[in-house]
């Protein structure tokens, strides 16, 4: 596949012939173009509508659809939040068009969900089935294999279950079998959706490892985590063997045409109206603009150069004496993201990001065990590089990670880390999360005093990740101790 099939603007040429224009703007957005907004327009005559698109917005959802292998791709502009709430609601509208007898549909959910998944059972109304695969406890990672999932649908069968929803990659980087996954869901009947937020890119990788491509029915890309798209953007994708494909048609036009399977029109207006119900009725011009340069801005060669130039980077600091996540741990691991693993060391992911601020790098997460960086052809090379190498040699310099390190751990930290934290267990449910959205609460802090309490919200200090606690669960002694570890200081609960 080569970028340059793709390097046309739909947006992008109208906006710029609008400007060009200088026409006397007597339309929202108030700013009226000054301060160098020109390109943030409204709806005018020619700029599509992206809840009604049939014009350029629908040319350049077509154009992503052909990049990406998808049978549709629709634009978000309020991330991927936007989009998992909308796969909920089709999967829960699938299930009740099938049987409208058929209530509180429960999904099927790998536990490091996205905090949006969760307040979409609260909007939606459906309940959640936890999975988790052993008894570790991580606050990011979340493994079910195949094995595990054909276990969970044997316990559920006869259940109202509307779909099986999986995170991956998750924020240490680590991928999930999607096609082993996809094949014993469809076993069952049921759709996967994949939260896919942080690996857009992983179509452009060597061996195209994206969910879209190994059997997921919907979905969800926050394409600017890892593509060169502005901050909101995001994609829904309907992939060409989607148990939500309705029909097929020819997409394309001139000499970009190619035969691509598609949705219904009737259907498409379906998934427009889901986006629309949690999105705003004014989505931003300039993010939809930035997703539609996306199509000739991702380099297939400059991705998978970086996808080499990252895994040099991966050895090196193995060499020097760091545990990089996902080598030789037997599990998939994100090409373009480095996850150090610092369970085994006697400073933090925190301390070890701290550092690295000092040396002028910020990363993009940091708790006690582990440090994140994402990477892209975008970051300069080698300057970049050599930059974080030189940085990270220093301080194992100074700080003696390694061998010798493992010598003089902190024995407080592996007590917490490995001991303790090791039999975590799914909470006691007490109450589903839609069944308490409006219950009185109150705030209090993390302690002994909260043992046999129901938590009413969800903690988790970042995206996707696994929640200690999720709204309607009892917390017990060893969540306590959780949420302590992960600095967590404060949790809401029913009165």
């Amino acid at each position: 596949m080569s970028s340059e099939n793709y390097i046309y603007y739909p947006l992008k040429k109208f906006i710029e012939r609008y400007k060009a224009e200088k026409n006397i703007r007597l339309h929202m957005p108030g700013h009226k173009g000054a301060f160098d907004y020109g390109d943030d327009i409204t709806e005018i005559k020619g700029a599509d509508s992206l809840y009604e698109a049939s014009g350029i917005i629908a040319d350049s959802e077509n154009r992503t659809a052909e990049m990406f292998g998808a049978a549709n791709s629709f634009y978000s502009t309020e991330g991927s939040s936007q989009v998992i709430k909308a796969m909920c609601f089709l999967a829960v509208q699938r299930l009740c068009n099938q049987d409208s007898s058929k209530n509180c549909p429960t999904i099927l959910a790998t536990r490091n969900a996205h905090k949006s998944f969760i307040y979409a059972s609260m909007l939606l109304g459906f309940n959640i089935k936890w999975m988790v695969d052993g008894d570790e406890f991580s606050l990011c990672k979340c493994y079910v294999t195949p094995e595990r999932l054909e276990k969970y649908l044997k316990e559920t069968e006869g259940a109202n279950v509307a779909a099986v929803y999986v995170t991956s990659p998750d924020y240490l980087g680590n991928i999930l079998d999607i096609k082993g996954l996809s094949v014993v869901a469809h076993r069952y009947g049921l759709p996967i959706l994949v939260d896919n937020a942080h690996g857009s890119y992983l179509k452009f990788m060597k061996n195209d490892i994206h969910p879209v491509s190994l059997g997921a029915d919907l979905v969800a890309d926050s394409a600017h985590k890892t593509l060169p798209v502005m901050t909101g953007g995001a994609y829904l994708h309907i992939s060409r063997n989607s148990m939500f494909l309705r029909a097929s048609s020819i997409s394309g036009n001139g000499e970009n045409k190619q035969s691509v399977s598609m949705i219904s029109e009737e259907y498409a207006k379906e998934i427009r109206k889901a986006l629309l119900m949690f999105g705003s009725t004014s989505p931003s011009y300039v993010i939809m603009e930035s997703l539609d340069e996306a199509l000739g801005r991702i380099d297939v060669k400059e991705y998978r150069k970086t996808q080499d130039r990252v895994d040099v980077l991966k050895h090196e600091l193995i060499k020097m004496g760091y545990c990089i996540s996902g080598i030789g741990s037997g599990l998939s691991g994100e090409p373009l993201k480095i996850v150090v693993d610092l369970r085994m060391e006697k400073i933090s992911g925190i301390q070890l990001s701290n550092m690295l601020r000092e040396h002028g790098i910020e990363c993009e997460y940091a708790d006690p065990d582990f440090l994140v960086t994402m990477w892209s052809p975008f970051n300069e090379y080698p300057a970049d590089f050599d930059k974080f190498k030189n940085a990270m040699a220093e301080i194992k310099r100074n700080v003696g990670i390694g061998e010798e390190a493992k010598k003089s751990l902190d024995t407080e930290k592996v007590i917490l880390g490995k001991a303790s934290l090791i039999s975590f267990s799914l909470p006691k449910v007490e109450y589903q999360p839609r069944e308490i959205m409006y219950c009185v609460h109150r705030l209090e802090k993390v302690g002994p005093g909260l043992v046999g309490k129901v938590a009413a919200d969800t903690v988790v200090s970042c995206p996707p990740a696994v929640s200690p606690i999720v709204a309607g669960e009892v917390i017990d002694e060893n969540i306590v101790k959780v949420l302590g570890y992960y600095g967590i200081e404060s949790v809401e609960v029913l009165i």
